[in-house]
């Protein structure tokens, strides 16, 4: 138990010091496209109130998918363990000219699972986009997301699904292909990789920054929700992006020397939701 812990503690730091680094070169087109169409989706998922509706977007990277939900909700919290991509959200918020009372980030180095986490606060939302591959126990943050959760609210998670030679791309990613077969890494198009964007990568600095190299399948998912006491939990793919439709974007650099090579890739995006009883 102890050397899991251990574990868990190095794959945080590893994913809080890398998107430090990637936080003020994480937006680029291809990570905006991909979080426009995450946003899309979310938002055809739950009634969204501008006046009511409260949102947690948790490892939310430099709120790329949050400011497209801003004009629908009353109030957004990004939450984030990288300070890099906190500082670029909440200066991006004040930029903008919105006040931090109606969208702003915090720090979050973990989540216990108690009224500790997020200050205590409850939302009507809770989105977590590109993520869970990156949590060494996503049941964990399931539970502890459904915490947070008001009476009736929804969690939505968008995630790379276990197609599309998922496995292969990351074993390229990680270098465990090929010789230094990465040198950047890849964006995603989230918080980081989290569903607006980001680069990973650097030699093998950071091995320990992918937990689930084979993706999601369905389920996974669905046994992970129920597992967690939410309601009718659904798993919908959303969208697909190739590797030939990456390469129309700025921002497919990221990935290198795998999208120079003949490995062929398709990622496939899956909204899992449910809500709290």
């Amino acid at each position: 138990m102890a050397a899991e812990h251990i574990y868990q503690d190095e794959c945080v730091k590893a994913n809080a010091e890398h998107f430090s680094e990637q936080a003020e070169s994480y937006r680029n087109e291809l990570s905006m496209e991909v979080a426009k169409r995450c946003a899309s989706y979310i938002l055809k998922k739950f009634p969204f109130d501008p006046n009511i509706t409260e949102i947690l977007d948790f490892a939310c990277g430099p709120g790329l998918i949050a400011f497209h939900l801003l004009p629908h909700a009353k109030r957004i919290v990004g939450a984030d363990a990288a300070q890099g991509m906190v500082e670029v959200f909440n200066r991006s918020v004040q930029e903008q000219g919105i006040s931090p009372e109606k969208m702003h980030c915090i720090k979050v180095d973990c989540l216990k699972g108690d009224q500790t986490d997020i200050d205590g606060a409850l939302f009507d939302v809770i989105i977590c986009v590109q993520s869970y591959h990156h949590f060494e126990d996503p049941l964990h943050v399931t539970r502890a997301f459904v915490q947070r959760l008001k009476p009736k609210g929804r969690l939505m998670v968008i995630d790379f699904a276990n197609a599309g030679n998922i496995e292969q791309f990351f074993e390229y990613f990680l270098g465990n292909k090929g010789e230094h077969e990465h040198d950047h890494g890849h964006g995603h198009g989230h918080g980081h990789g989290h569903g607006h964007g980001h680069g990973h990568g650097h030699e093998h600095k950071h091995e320990n920054i992918i937990a689930h190299k084979h993706g999601f399948s369905s389920e996974q998912m669905i046994d992970m929700f129920k597992a967690a006491d939410l309601q009718n939990p659904q798993v919908e793919c959303i969208f697909t992006m190739p590797k030939s439709e990456m390469k129309n974007y700025q921002g497919f650099e990221y990935f290198n020397k795998i999208m120079k090579s003949d490995v062929d890739f398709t990622f496939h995006y899956f909204m899992a939701y449910g809500d709290k009883g």
